[in-house]
């Protein structure tokens, strides 16, 4: 049974650092796609796969003094139709197509005024194709806006505040405005000749996400070019020359997937309204080794510019980053942060795709830790997981000197938390630096399905700039049983990409992917099983004919940490 929508879980506990500084640490968590529908009260319970199906989340809080404001968002498939024949997909749908429909979106908004500690779902991002069917309001059109009705909403959000403009000044005087990246599509009517399959699109919210303006294409192509797994951020520092400029990296796929995917950059010096011509930042070619994906963008309290991604080259996997002095218009070589050992395919005992992309935040603090000549810039934290000791553990490396040299990348997770993965990270305005995850502990390692693994979600931080750390606390009051989620073509179970850290001087949230309340189903597990080989193969099966009607339902939550 499913608890009551708004039901806090609340545990206090005393976390000893590893210097032996007790930290005292309060959590609560709390669904933050509530209800699983918007507008529909009853939706926890009654919404059947895929439509219960929501990933990847990203969660972004106001800068003081505006910071019981905080904006989340995720991959939502509420709007989705359940599988089979019905009003949307047609009443000759094949019993087993759980497949996207077209023309519906996928970028779910939700909003807090109590710092993190209870959301309400608004629906999917406005300003869209899909505006009729989403109860988000929209704020109308700005000048530069794409013609309403043209775009689809697909997905991979990551949402960002920074000051507002007001004439020709940026100032956090009268508030904040929030920024919601994301892929998008043209609708089949308005794409036109060779359309670029998802370009990305950025809406705007000057209201704290309770209405947004119709959306801007900050990337848009023709030909084949599918442009993936985007992040924003805005300077949001005064002491920055640069400050509210705001910077989108993405990586762009390009002619057949796999051959061509350089990292690229855009920025926007008007608050977001246009933006500049991509600028490639890595090579394009995977000829001689693997690709460049998981890109992240920040800058420092001196505007210096950080873009940081997941690199290749003959001796492996590693991250790297490059640098600009210059609000974005040039950039330094790329300099390695640290050798990466990527995550199994699958964690064992699982069969949801994987991947070790870094998190990354800059001390906004002017002289943070930072060398005497570069005695105006700030730390810069990066983290990710790494399978260099035979399992996940998530690593934390940092730099003084403006990302020219890094700290030797140090484990901050544990073996009794189990195979950690999908990291944030964040840096609180007074220094403090936090960092969740999640891990999984399988029963049998070698095989996967209903009930032979849970997941959990952990949270650390240090106070000292990295010096010393607190012992991993666990922040998801109940578990979660991967095999409960699952593609739509329910090929293998499915957790997205990435999950998201934000903090401030009191609070660290942590958004996660969540399948507490979804159950798994055998028919399920026998057709993976079927597909790998490592049972008979079956006919995919129908969900809403064998499984429960709780499976694949995969919310996002919030834990709200008080460090």
């Amino acid at each position: 049974m499913r608890r009551s929508p708004f039901a806090l879980l609340i545990a206090i506990v005393i976390v000893v650092a590893a210097a032996g500084q007790a930290i005292a640490t309060g959590f609560a968590d709390s669904q933050a796609n509530q209800p699983q529908v918007a507008g529909d009260l009853g939706s926890n319970a009654s919404a059947l796969f895929p439509t219960n199906k929501q990933n990847e989340p990203t969660v972004a809080i106001a800068p003081a003094p505006y910071d019981t404001n905080a904006i989340a968002g995720s991959n939502d498939e509420q709007k989705q139709p359940a599988c089979g024949p019905g009003t949307q997909r047609g009443a000759t749908a094949l019993a087993n197509d759980c497949s996207f429909f077209p023309g519906v979106g996928t970028s779910g908004v939700y909003t807090s005024n109590d710092t993190g500690a209870t959301w309400t779902n608004l629906g999917l991002l406005p300003g869209y194709n899909d505006t009729g069917d989403s109860v988000a309001t929209s704020a109308g059109p700005l000048a530069t806006s794409a013609a309403p009705g043209t775009l689809v909403s697909d997905g991979d959000p990551v949402v960002v505040f920074g000051p507002k403009l007001v004439g020709s000044t940026f100032t956090f005087a009268n508030g904040a405005r929030a920024y919601y990246a994301n892929l998008s599509s043209f609708t089949s009517s308005a794409r036109k000749g060779q359309q670029a399959p998802e370009l990305i699109g950025v809406s705007i919210s000057d209201n704290y996400g309770a209405s947004w303006y119709d959306p801007i294409l900050a990337v848009a192509k023709n030909g084949f070019i599918f442009n993936d797994k985007e992040d924003i951020w805005a300077d949001r520092n005064p002491n920055s020359p640069f400050f509210g400029r705001v910077y989108l990296t993405w990586t762009q796929f390009r002619d057949v997937p796999g051959f061509a995917e350089p990292v690229m950059f855009s920025f926007s010096a008007d608050g977001g309204l246009t933006w500049s011509r991509p600028n490639q930042l890595s090579i394009a070619q995977n000829i001689a080794f693997g690709g460049r994906q998981g890109s992240v963008v920040r800058s420092g309290p001196d505007g210096t510019v950080y873009a940081i991604w997941e690199d290749s080259d003959l001796k492996g996997a590693k991250q790297v980053v490059q640098v600009s002095h210059d609000g974005g218009l040039t950039w330094s070589k790329s300099i390695t942060i640290g050798r990466v050992k990527d995550l199994a395919a699958a964690i064992p005992g699982s069969n949801f795709r994987t991947d070790s992309f870094a998190s990354a935040a800059v001390d906004q603090r002017v002289g943070s830790g930072c060398t005497a000549v570069d005695s105006f810039c700030g730390r810069i934290y990066v983290s990710w997981s790494d399978a260099a000791s035979g399992a996940g553990r998530i690593v934390v490396t940092s730099s003084s000197d403006h990302g020219r040299t890094w700290s030797t990348p140090v484990a901050r997770s544990t073996s009794g938390e189990g195979y950690a993965f999908f990291q944030g990270l964040d840096v609180a305005p007074n220094g403090r630096v936090d960092i969740g995850y999640q891990a999984l502990v399988a029963t049998d390692p070698s095989t996967y399905g209903t009930g032979n693994a849970l997941i959990d979600s952990y949270y650390v931080s240090s106070t000292d700039g990295g010096t010393t750390w607190s012992a991993p606390l666990k922040v998801s009051s109940a578990s979660s049983d991967p095999a409960a989620s699952a593609q739509n073509n329910l090929a293998l179970q499915f957790w997205g990409d990435y999950n998201t850290l934000a903090s401030t001087n009191g609070t660290a949230l942590f958004i996660y992917t969540d399948s507490r309340t979804g159950v798994g189903c055998p028919a399920v597990d026998a057709y993976q099983m079927g597909l790998d080989g490592t049972g008979p193969a079956v006919a995919r099966p129908a969900p809403e004919n064998v499984c429960d009607p709780q499976f694949g339902n995969s919310d996002v939550y919030v834990s709200k940490i008080t460090p």
